[in-house]
């Protein structure tokens, strides 16, 4: 596994431990606008992580008409 994939995984698996707390939280009306924010930016950084590494495995082609 690279850094890249192993730095993705991290990023998943706080995802995915920030999500169910705040499932829990939020169905006893205990998740606070700051626990919001710092989830919206957990998830804003796996967002962009999940397209880097998507950008890097897809190739771009480009059309030429002749």
């Amino acid at each position: 596994m690279s850094n890249r994939d192993t730095a993705l995984a991290v990023l998943l698996r706080q995802a995915e431990w920030m999500l169910g707390e705040a499932a829990f939280e939020v169905g006893g009306g205990r998740y606070g606008d700051q626990q919001r924010r710092e989830l919206a930016t957990a998830l804003d950084e796996l967002s962009e992580a999940l397209r880097e590494s998507n950008d890097e495995a897809v190739p771009t082609v480009i059309e030429v008409e002749h």
